[in-house]
């Protein structure tokens, strides 16, 4: 019997510790509105404001702007839908644009970036990726 009282309080305590190394999800509420920014592989900056469910994408460098319906689903999940700007060159990826939604996953806070994973949900296939996002521009 005092073999199993000593086993059940090692393991409560290796239970213990254990959760307590688990990761707290982040909390996300800093992110809805704000200014941040991204950087395409090609160098652009890209510079993000949103505001009351719009998200406006500016590349600092063309001025080529993009506005997006943002509905958050979730502490750190979220859909963007196109509404217009910058992206399609015909009428046909306008189609496409407007029929696609992005659904962003945020799994990562720091303090001068969050990073996330994006679900391009498309009438022509889904993709999906990693990227980082920052809170401050770079220099």
């Amino acid at each position: 019997m005092r073999n199993l009282f000593s086993f059940l309080v090692v393991f409560s305590l290796i239970l213990v510790l254990f959760c307590s190394f688990m990761a707290t999800p982040p909390d996300c509420n800093a992110l809805k509105t704000g200014r941040f920014h991204s950087y395409t592989k090609k160098g652009d900056h890209i510079q993000i404001t949103r505001i009351d469910g719009i998200q406006q994408d500016v590349n600092t460098q063309t001025k080529d702007t993009t506005y997006w319906k943002i509905e958050w689903l979730g502490n750190c999940r979220f859909a963007a839908s196109y509404l217009s700007g910058a992206g399609p060159k015909n009428e046909a990826e306008k189609r496409l644009y407007e029929n696609t939604i992005l659904y962003f996953d945020i799994k990562e806070i720091a303090d001068d970036y969050y990073i996330g994973t994006t679900t391009v949900k498309a009438s022509n296939g889904m993709s999906v990726f990693t990227d980082t996002t920052w809170l401050v521009a770079r220099k």
